[in-house]
Order: structure tokens, then C-alpha cells, then sequence
């Protein structure tokens, strides 16, 4: 276990933005870790929990010590005539473990093809694609304090998952690593082709017979028809969440905007803040470095040498001029720091 310090982030984060940490260490299993948290130079130190980096924006230096989560592996816990219970370690990548189920034919996660970052941050993000969520084929999670040293599972209900959201973005924010999370696969097809985006591309298949490699494809082609590749061009994914609106707040909106976009359930009315930024005009936008990405409206990109503040400033102006001309507010999706 190598702790380096004055470690540059660039290569860290997918914004590409060129910050530094203070300390830096890999984390590759549980032992590791703790040796770290009970070091007395670094137990009094801000700790950064720190995956694949892509859903972060950063505008300084981070001060403490960053734990690169880096513990890997995927484990068949348990195995049933419909199901298969499997163990993740937090720092595998996400799209690998995506492709590993739909390369052992089961169902589940398949959606969720292309997102980037790691293991860890699913639960976190409760991550979503596609009309499915990490909660769906969720069962437990292993973390441990920061403070404690306390290892704690953390079953489905504890985690408290909400759109984007979980306990660990609210009470108990910046104070747990998750180490290993644990899922549930479908090995019968379970296929959702809700989403409107699927409609066209499905009519080139037999859907009773669709595979989940097959979902995988059509998610791949979709995404990379129009969000772009951050080994490419900096980026964090979906800078802001979609907005939930009131139903007196659509009705108003659709007296001026017949054509608006909705996904209704139950318990929500769900607006793409895509569509907000796009009528807002900010659609291939640009100042400095940073700009609006010209094929979907809702990627901010840095275009080379952008630092954060720059591309804060650009996500408060358009969010300022979407509740001027909507009244809207759109939340930020990426965690800024």
C-alpha cells in the first residue's frame, strides 16, 4: 500500500479537471482499509471516497487523504431456479459487471449498459437508465465509518433509495466506504422495454425473443449515438437531474408548451431537464472552455482546459435561466466539490 501525496486528480476524474489531493491511496481490500483509518496521522483527516470519478465536478483541491476504491471481484453468493444472489466488489467498473450478466445470460442490469463509474457509486446514485434502477435488483451492502471503523450491511430498505438518491447522499453523507454491494439477477429473460427510446429499435427483433445482450446492444447504440465519450471529451454524464413537478406546475407549463414531454407513476410527474435546457436555447452553447454539448442538451463538456470553477459557473447561469423563464429548478445530478 503506497499513500502518495500532492497527487494530481486529472487522470481521476472524467471532467478531466486538474486538481490535487492532499493524500492519495488505493484501497484494494478491507484490511487495507482499515490499516488506513486507524493510522494516527490520517484518523483525524477529511477522507474523499473516490470510484471511477465520473459523477464528481471538482473546483479545489481536496484536503485529507482520497481512498481510490479499488476493491474488485464478483462472487455467486447463492443460486436459485430463477435467480442467482452475486457479491460485487465496490470497486469493479460498472459497464464490466454489465457486460459479465449479460455474458452469462441473465437479466436485471442490462438498461443500465454504458453508465460509467464504479461498483461503489450505484448504490449511492441509486443509478438509473432507461426505466430501471439499481433498487430494483438490489439486497444488501457492506460499508464501513470512516469514524468507526464499523463495519454495517445495509439492506434495500436502510438505504433509503429515492430518484438519484440514497441515504449516503443525505444523513449519512461523506461518513461510509461501501466495500462490496450485493444483487440479485433474473436467469429467466425479464425484459423492460418501456422506455421510449427502445420503440424503434426493438422492431428489428423477435421481442419475445430478446436476450439481455440484445438490451445491452440497443442501450450502447443509443448512448453513444448522443452522449459522448468522456475518454474523448470531459464529462460527468447527466449534469442535472430530471425536475419532479407539481400537477399545477405542468398544467401551467402545458398552457404555453403543448408538445412537452412527460413521465407520469403514481407518485410523480417527471419533466427531461434536457428538454428545459434545449428550449432555453443553451443546447451546443459554449464560453471558455466549457460548454453545452451539441448533441444532448443536458452534458455539460469541457471542451479542453476548462477548470471547475468555469463549469460551475456555466451550471448556475443555466440553472438561473430555467427558473427565469420556466420555473423550474434543476438540481444538480453531479456532486460538486
Amino acid at each position: 500500500m503506497n499513500i502518495l501525496n500532492s497527487q494530481s486528480l486529472l487522470k481521476y476524474n472524467t471532467f478531466k479537471v486538474d486538481k490535487k489531493s492532499e493524500f492519495f491511496v488505493d484501497i484494494h481490500n478491507e484490511k487495507e482499509l482499515i490499516k488506513v483509518l486507524e493510522n494516527r496521522n490520517f484518523s483525524s483527516m477529511n477522507k474523499f471516497i473516490l470510484g471511477g470519478g465520473s459523477n464528481i465536478l471538482l473546483t479545489k483541491n481536496i484536503d485529507g487523504i482520497v481512498l481510490h476504491n479499488q476493491l474488485k471481484g464478483i462472487t455467486i453468493k447463492d443460486e436459485k431456479e430463477d435467480k442467482l444472489l452475486i457479491e460485487v466488489g465496490a470497486g469493479e467498473v460498472w459497464d464490466n459487471l454489465v457486460q459479465w450478466s449479460t455474458d452469462n445470460q441473465l437479466y436485471g442490469i442490462e438498461n443500465l449498459s454504458l453508465i460509467p463509474g464504479y461498483v461503489g457509486a450505484a448504490p449511492i446514485q441509486n443509478i438509473g437508465a432507461y426505466g430501471v434502477e439499481i433498487k430494483d435488483v438490489f439486497h444488501q451492502l457492506t460499508a464501513f465509518n470512516l469514524h468507526t471503523t464499523k463495519k454495517t450491511n445495509f439492506n434495500k430498505s436502510s438505504c433509503q433509495f429515492g430518484y438519484r438518491n440514497s441515504i449516503f447522499k443525505n444523513q449519512l453523507k461523506n461518513q461510509y466506504i461501501i466495500t462490496k454491494i450485493e444483487m440479485y439477477l433474473s436467469k429467466k429473460p425479464q425484459i423492460n422495454t418501456s422506455y421510449y427510446a427502445f420503440k424503434e429499435k426493438i422492431k428489428t427483433f423477435n421481442e419475445k425473443n430478446l436476450s439481455s445482450q440484445n438490451i445491452r446492444d440497443i442501450v450502447i447504440d443509443i448512448r453513444t449515438s448522443k452522449l459522448p465519450n468522456p475518454k474523448n471529451i470531459g464529462n460527468a454524464g447527466s449534469f442535472f437531474k430530471n425536475p419532479l413537478v407539481s400537477k399545477n406546475t405542468l398544467k401551467k407549463l402545458q398552457k404555453s408548451y403543448k408538445d412537452i414531454p412527460v413521465f407520469k407513476n403514481n407518485t410523480e410527474i417527471k419533466i427531461p431537464a434536457a428538454w428545459f435546457i434545449e428550449k432555453g436555447g443553451w443546447k451546443g452553447y459554449r464560453e471558455k472552455n466549457c460548454g453545452v454539448y451539441k448533441k444532448h442538451a443536458l452534458i455539460i463538456v469541457n471542451h479542453g482546459n476548462a477548470n471547475g470553477e468555469d463549469i460551475q459557473a456555466l451550471a448556475k447561469k443555466i440553472q438561473k435561466d430555467i427558473f427565469n423563464k420556466f420555473a423550474v429548478r434543476l438540481e444538480n445530478e453531479v456532486t460538486i466539490l
